[in-house]
């Protein structure tokens, strides 16, 4: 009898432990959603580190490119860092440590220029927008001083959207077609447009200016537009 029992408790503790070690393996997950966006004039191809470890898709991430969503580990103070990559030489550009919680979308930039970059960093929010509506919303990364008016169409979406900042996300009729205006109304000179733009129902859209008004090329005032969904 007590040869049964001792088996019957032996099989009991097996259970026990693999069970514990069953459910640890299925625990929720620990990562953010982090996209990257690389809008520093001059600045070329850059790389990214959290928390010292390379970001996939962010090694060699060229002006004006973004990666999608990356699984980053989530934390109150998740170092990012930033560095310009020419050809395997490295030169830090910019770091900043950000909170990130797990199941949350954030995006962050590098702008203004490379000689004095910016760093910003939001959260998204992922929430469709409204049947026959599209979300977009504005950041300024230009070198330059300005506040900026932004227009989709004729409508004002937002306005005094100054460098280095990130407006909310604002719902506008899903349309195509239309051109995207960023005007400073007291330099309008300086102003960077998009034409024949559509903005599709249910989309969520960023729409970026980069550059500056003295610069040509790749480097003068321009307007990028990224798909966040």
């Amino acid at each position: 009898m007590k040869k049964v029992f001792f088996l019957l408790s032996a099989a009991a503790v097996t259970l026990f432990f693999g069970a514990c070690h069953k459910s640890s393996s299925s625990s929720p997950a620990t990562t953010a959603n982090v996209m990257f966006v690389n809008g520093c004039t001059g600045a070329g191809v850059v790389q990214v580190t959290a928390n010292g470890t390379s970001v996939a898709g962010a090694s060699a991430l060229g002006f004006l490119n973004y990666t999608p969503y990356q699984s980053i580990a989530e934390g109150s103070a998740v170092a990012l860092a930033w560095s310009i990559n020419t050809s395997g030489l490295i030169t830090p550009l910019i770091s900043q440590s950000v909170s990130l919680t797990a199941g949350s979308y954030y995006s962050i930039y590098t702008g203004g220029i490379f000689t004095k970059p910016t760093f910003i960093y939001a959260a998204d929010d992922m929430a469709a927008p409204s049947s026959g509506f599209a979300k977009v919303r504005f950041v300024n990364l230009s070198g330059d001083t300005l506040n900026k008016s932004c227009f989709i169409g004729s409508t004002n979406v937002a306005t005094n959207v100054g460098y280095g900042t990130i407006t909310p996300f604002y719902q506008v009729a899903a349309q195509s077609g239309v051109t995207v205006l960023f005007q400073d109304p007291s330099n309008p000179t300086k102003l960077a447009t998009l034409s024949s733009q559509s903005f599709g129902s249910g989309k969520i859209y960023t729409i970026m200016l980069t550059g500056i008004s003295a610069g040509t090329g790749s480097t003068a005032l321009g307007l990028k537009i990224i798909n966040n969904n």
